[in-house]
């Protein structure tokens, strides 16, 4: 493989980061272990793990959501657009000034750990650990600090003066949001603040018959969001500090059961829900091969939102770049049209074995279809890109210098690559899916778009190393007349061409090995793309996943990595894979700057 040149020879962590060649990993911060955690990732986590992937190389670490999550615990179904998730956060005495050593230890002491720190989070023990720990500190911070003009309580109130916009009526949501049993369905809540209208009356109400009990709960939501800001800035600048960025990750969508709609409704449509169209390859979904995904997430009102001067986007987008140098737009797709359903997704087991006239029946003639309009039209295409583009040029200007990338996997337009190239947004390429024109061969790396971002895989599909056994073990089955076998061959024989693995003929397709692996990342890495980004299971060939889509239950969102990042610095095996990262960021232009200087200064000081 020729040596690729890079652009510039700037911190990757700085606001040059779009000018130049770098590699990240992908790990779910719920993911992450360290020494004295609480059965989930938090933010000290990430500073360890920073310290390792500065330390061979890498410029950024890309994270899933990490806003507030509801009952399913998915980062992508959150009940706020901006507040921080108090999961995450450190609520050791150490990191919470306001918490005695005493009182942490007395709440671990209730705590069952050897069932908090085994193989995958629970949520549920965690939620009630950590929120104790926090409301053990906030009481003593209510008591020694609040409205006495402390350094602290001046703190505390600029924190709220600032974020008043949206942190009242976040506090108003958490608030009756505990008094409906942790219930994040609005729409069901007692008729007496089922509205954001009523639940602001029958807050005053509450205010003058329970002043200080009322009080006290609003300023305690307040104060879990001034401790996560302080957490998250502080490891924003420590990421920077060691030249890598923080790459967070914004939905297209929120949920309908969240702070954002139940205090904005007029923003939103409540009619229509968003989602995917059908897709076959989920063999597991039947609705999904038969009607699509339907997310719930409420369709915008952008013409009303416009109106505003898309004030609701600007302030995510401002949130959301406190802390990242750089964010992944999750279906970047819906901004230029999006696959709409007419019903809300509680009743997609009664739609699922109706044909497309009973369905219509029960939703007066709407049925499921892209939403504003289709791309059906010539002239549906060109409104449909155009107010694609201006919605993500206003993401731009609200971004500043973070860059941006978008996920724009799917069922693509042929309209939105060249949109995004317009306007230097980087789009995703995985190799697999990424085709020679009239050919199915798959494109050399060689051939990305200088501005792209390149990815074998995204937290929603399988790691590398179960993708190549899955479709290897189909071909040793040896059953050449199905078409199972003939997609299998294609995978393969496609993946190894891209990589430069030999599958000669007639020999046994070998076994997903460290040679696999290694040569695998290598042609990620020298492709042209300006962003290469390795799932943390493809870097270290594990076979663990993330997220099944369309699969409910307690499996998604709750997989740890077995190592902490101390282990990943000091196991003999893992210090070798990531050794051989190292050598190969370096090789191929992509190794960290910050972490360039350093190698050099240690050389010249030897």
């Amino acid at each position: 493989m020729s040596e690729v040149t890079t652009n510039s020879s700037v911190d990757p962590a700085g606001k040059d980061l779009c000018s130049r060649r770098s590699a990240g990993v992908l790990v779910p911060l719920f993911s992450l272990r360290r020494q004295g955690g609480l059965g989930i990732g938090d933010v000290t986590a990430l500073k360890e793990f920073v310290d390792w992937a500065a330390g061979i190389g890498l410029g950024f670490v890309q994270l899933l959501p990490v806003n507030e999550t509801g009952s399913d615990n998915s980062p992508y179904n959150a009940i706020s657009s901006v507040a921080l998730d108090p999961l995450m956060l450190d609520c050791s005495p150490e990191a919470l000034p306001d918490l005695a050593r005493k009182q942490y230890e007395k709440v671990l002491s209730s705590a069952d750990e050897d069932l908090l720190h085994d193989g995958k989070v629970h949520y549920e023990m965690v939620r009630l650990l950590k929120l104790e720990l926090l409301w053990r500190s906030f009481q003593m911070f209510f008591s020694t600090q609040y409205k006495k003009r402390t350094e602290r309580d001046l703190a505390f109130h600029a924190f709220c003066e600032q974020e008043q916009k949206w942190l009242a009526d976040y506090c108003l949501f958490r608030l009756f949001m505990d008094m409906e049993g942790a219930n994040q369905n609005w729409q069901s809540w007692s008729e007496d603040y089922n509205t954001v209208d009523k639940a602001r009356e029958h807050l005053k109400r509450l205010l003058e018959a329970e002043p200080e009990k009322t009080e006290r709960q609003l300023v305690f939501y307040a104060y879990i969001q001034w401790v996560a800001q302080l957490q998250w800035k502080d490891v924003s600048v420590y990421a920077k500090e060691r030249g890598v960025a923080l790459m967070g990750d914004m939905p297209i969508g929120v949920a309908l059961s969240s702070a954002d709609v139940f205090a904005n409704p007029d923003l939103f449509d409540l009619n229509w829900f968003g989602g995917a169209p059908p897709e076959m390859n989920f063999k597991d979904d039947e609705f999904t091969q038969k009607w699509g995904q339907n997310w719930g997430i409420p369709l915008y009102r952008w013409q009303h939102m416009e109106e505003e001067g898309f004030s609701w986007w600007r302030q995510r987008v401002a949130k959301m770049c406190e802390i990242f140098s750089m964010f992944r737009i999750d279906h970047a797709l819906g901004f230029f049209r999006i696959y709409g359903f007419p019903w809300n997704p509680v009743r997609n087991g009664e739609f699922l074995p109706l044909n497309h006239e009973e369905a219509a029946r029960r939703t007066g003639g709407r049925l499921p279809g892209f939403q504003a309009r289709d791309d059906e039209s010539e002239a549906n295409r060109a409104s449909n890109r155009e107010e694609g583009m201006r919605y993500l040029r206003m993401i731009q200007e609200a971004a500043d210098d973070a860059v941006i990338v978008a996920e724009d996997l799917g069922v693509v337009p042929d309209y939105v690559r060249p949109a995004l190239a317009e306007m230097e947004i980087p789009g995703m390429k995985v190799p697999q899916w990424e085709f020679q024109e009239h050919s199915n061969d798959l494109l050399c790396g060689a051939d990305y778009a200088d501005i792209s971002f390149a990815t074998y895989a995204t937290h929603d599909h399988p790691p590398m190393r179960t993708q190549w056994e899955y479709n290897r073990e189909i071909i040793l089955k040896g059953k050449q007349d199905t078409g199972e076998y003939w997609e299998a061959w294609r995978f393969l024989h496609g993946l190894a061409n891209y990589a430069g693995i030999d599958l000669s003929e007639g020999e046994e397709i070998p076994e997903y090995g460290d040679e696999i692996r290694e040569k695998l990342l290598a042609a990620l890495s020298f492709s042209r793309s300006r962003y290469a980004g390795i799932m943390i299971t493809d870097l270290l060939g594990l076979s663990d996943r993330i997220n099944t889509p369309g699969v409910a239950g307690d499996e998604n969102w709750v997989w740890r990595l077995a190592y902490s990042a101390e282990a990943l610095s000091n196991d003999q095996n893992l210090v070798k894979i990531g050794g051989g990262v190292k050598k190969l960021l370096n090789e191929s232009n992509r190794v960290s700057t910050v972490s360039q200087a350093r190698d050099e200064h240690a050389f010249q000081n030897i």
